[in-house]
């Protein structure tokens, strides 16, 4: 299953997403290089993500403050993942062995999130990215993709067990 809720307010989103931009280069990992998450047909997606531990504190408390709760699931840790101009994931189906996941977008107008309907590539659902927005899933073996961004893409994943 599939849902899709505003979770932040437009400037909290805002105010979050700059915290996260700040950031060195040296905080985030190149995923076509470091634990690529292979597509589909093995492709590689161009994006970086950074990890829970990695943030300094202040971002890391202010993240943990928006959890989103979901009813019969822990969240176990979060990720996020930052997706230049031009970058994206192929059709994939995450393997990191969590039973939900929840992806808060953090800005407009960057682009989309994009599944399949009974995994057929020809039904391509689509979500456009909104500043504040909250996709949820539990269906793990889901295939999703994220199409080349539009402008610079954070979203922050959350994840459950």
């Amino acid at each position: 299953m599939i849902s899709v809720e505003p979770h932040l307010g437009e400037q909290q989103a805002h105010t979050i997403r700059q915290m996260i931009a700040s950031l060195d280069e040296a905080y985030w990992r190149d995923r076509s290089r470091h634990k690529p998450n292979l597509g589909l047909n093995g492709e590689v997606g161009y994006y970086f993500s950074c990890g829970r531990e990695s943030f300094p504190e202040v971002i890391r408390l202010a993240v943990d403050a928006i959890e989103p709760i979901i009813h019969g699931y822990e969240c176990e840790d979060w990720v996020v993942n930052r997706t230049p101009i031009g970058g994206g994931m192929p059709p994939h189906i995450d393997n990191e062995g969590y039973l939900a996941v929840s992806l808060l977008c953090m800005q407009s107008n960057s682009g989309e999130f994009r599944w399949y309907e009974n995994k057929d590539l020809d039904k391509p659902q689509f979500i456009l990215d909104k500043s504040g927005q909250l996709i949820r899933f539990n269906q793990m073996d889901l295939v999703h993709s994220v199409p080349s961004a539009l402008s610079e893409r954070y979203v922050i994943v959350f994840l459950y067990r």
